[in-house]
């Protein structure tokens, strides 16, 4: 299967759109239900975010990537602006590590969602039916007729 190539611009409009928690198809629908719970589908548009088990490793590894490398980063900077001692700086950047991790952990999990969108491996369920629609939403007004066409 090839994928179409999509623009530089593209690609980061729908990582923004992770990032902003919403779902990277119709860019409306929220991707959590709760604080930690990923919804099963969009209400808006039917994109199933998760197919199997495991998915969520991603956002976990992409939290892992950013997380130490702002402490490095961090760690490096004030390093070589402070004469703070290793001991001094571990005591801030563990829990640093911990309480960013907590944080960024929803972002981290919705842009992976946005990266299977780009591979193509989240995308709708045909034959999923919905349970509501955006009363505001271009793409559920569109599906509505389509529904009731059929």
């Amino acid at each position: 299967m090839t994928l179409p190539s999509k623009s530089p611009r593209y690609i980061l409009r729908k990582l923004w759109v992770g990032a902003r928690l919403r779902c990277p198809e119709c860019e409306i629908g929220p991707v959590f239900d709760g604080h930690l719970r990923v919804r099963e589908t969009c209400p808006y548009c039917n994109v199933r975010y998760e197919r199997g088990a495991g998915e969520a490793i991603g956002g976990i590894y992409v939290t892992v990537v950013v997380a130490e490398s702002t402490a490095f980063l961090g760690f490096l900077i004030v390093h070589a602006l402070f004469s703070l001692s290793i001991v001094q700086q571990l005591m801030f950047w563990v829990p640093y590590l911990v309480v960013f991790s907590m944080l960024f952990y929803r972002h981290a999990r919705a842009i992976w969602i946005s990266v299977l969108y780009l591979t193509g491996a989240v995308y709708r369920d045909p034959d999923y039916t919905r349970e509501y629609f955006g009363p505001t939403s271009r793409l559920a007004q569109r599906n509505r007729r389509e529904d009731e066409s059929v």
